[in-house]
């Protein structure tokens, strides 16, 4: 959690500091020249020099100044709740601090309380569910690290519980940690609504998909929350959080193009029926690291990706007794690189996918057991 402190007068600057020191020891103090606390932080000169750096930067900023200026400095860099930063500002003489941006995803709430606490301050919360005592499910998939499948149903959902509605929460019963997402959404909600552990394939039947000869359902039109790894039909006011529950490592030949390794992973995902939302992590063998198709097929997936040298490698094929390529092995130095980096990654030594091999590209995937 990287976090940011920008304050534009000495008194400010000094209270910016009491915050540093009490709760946010890692965080960096953006100081205006001429108006510092006299310790060793980063001064500027202008705020637009460095806001929108600041904004792309860190995951949460405090700023100590008038909410209007934060508001003009930051409005050019709104993006979206799924990617702005927790943005807080408090008055420098620290009797209100105000959550502004990024409440819930970013964490903009808590964060205010926090600051309260430690400098007795005033914290101002404005979200609906939070002002009216609710459990608001995206400050769940914080807390969980859980990736919100669509925005427009977060929205429905949360007017639901706003409106006064019973959101149950339905897990599914297939994921590994399980036990941890349900006792964690039990502690979420404190016993308003209920949580309950289902077979996503079996609740609410409605049709049989004669296509796959396999039962697929819709959710009925109320509103609930659906914690899942797996593609399944919702209807439109399912709320559907994503855990991280999986690792895709890569192989391919040099020069592969990025259609091809697409291609591969999405099949991949299709045939486990697994969310692309859900995966922690792709990996792959440091030899690829330069490799632009695989590096642009992991930003159109938007997934972080590891690349493990030759030496982490072998050791462990070795020990798990992969099966290894002797042109592989021959080329590169380790004939097994897609299933010895989806585990690696994992941390794991489970494949819920064995090596699948493409066109110029090979995927394995590796389930997640653990934090």
């Amino acid at each position: 959690m990287k976090t940011a402190i920008i304050s534009v007068t000495m008194k400010g600057a000094r209270l910016g500091q009491r915050v540093k020191h009490s709760i946010a020891p890692d965080a960096i103090c953006f100081e205006k020249e001429g108006k510092t606390s006299g310790h060793e932080d980063i001064t500027f000169s202008s705020m637009k020099d460095i806001i929108g750096d600041v904004f792309k930067t860190y995951d949460r900023v405090l700023c100590i100044m008038a909410v209007g200026i934060v508001v003009r400095m930051i409005a050019p860099y709104i993006v979206h709740k799924s990617e702005d930063p927790a943005i807080v500002v408090m008055d420098e003489a620290g009797h209100n601090v105000i959550s502004l941006l990024s409440g819930h995803l970013g964490g903009a709430n808590e964060w205010t309380s926090m600051i309260g606490l430690a400098v007795d301050a005033h914290p101002v919360i404005t979200t609906a569910t939070d002002v009216n005592g609710l459990p608001a499910p995206d400050v769940l998939a914080r807390q969980c690290q859980f990736q919100v499948d669509d925005f427009k149903a977060l929205i429905n959902v949360n007017a639901a519980i706003v409106a006064g509605q019973t959101v149950p929460y339905y897990i599914d019963s297939t994921l590994v940690r399980v036990a941890e997402f349900e006792q964690a959404a039990l502690a979420h909600v404190h016993g308003t609504v209920p949580v309950e552990v289902i077979d996503p394939v079996t609740i609410h039947i409605h049709a049989t998909d004669i296509d796959t000869n396999r039962v697929s359902f819709l959710l009925d039109d109320a509103p609930c929350v659906l914690i899942t790894d797996k593609v399944v039909p919702v209807g439109a006011n399912t709320l559907v959080l994503r855990p991280q529950t999986y690792t895709v490592g890569i192989g391919c030949r040099r020069d592969a193009p990025e259609e091809l390794i697409l291609h591969a992973v999405t099949q991949s995902l299709a045939d486990q029926q697994l969310s692309p939302k859900s995966c922690q992590s792709a990996a792959s063998v440091i030899v690829k690291a330069d490799e632009q198709g695989l590096l642009t097929a992991m930003q159109t997936l938007a997934w972080p990706i590891t690349f493990y040298t030759q030496e982490e490698m072998a050791p462990y094929i070795e020990q798990e007794e992969l099966q290894e390529s002797n042109f592989v092995k021959q080329t590169i130095g380790v004939g097994n690189v897609c299933e010895t980096t989806a585990l690696l990654a994992a941390k794991s030594q489970t494949l819920l996918q064995k090596k699948t091999i493409y066109p110029k590209t090979t995927v394995a995937i590796a389930l997640v057991t653990s934090k």
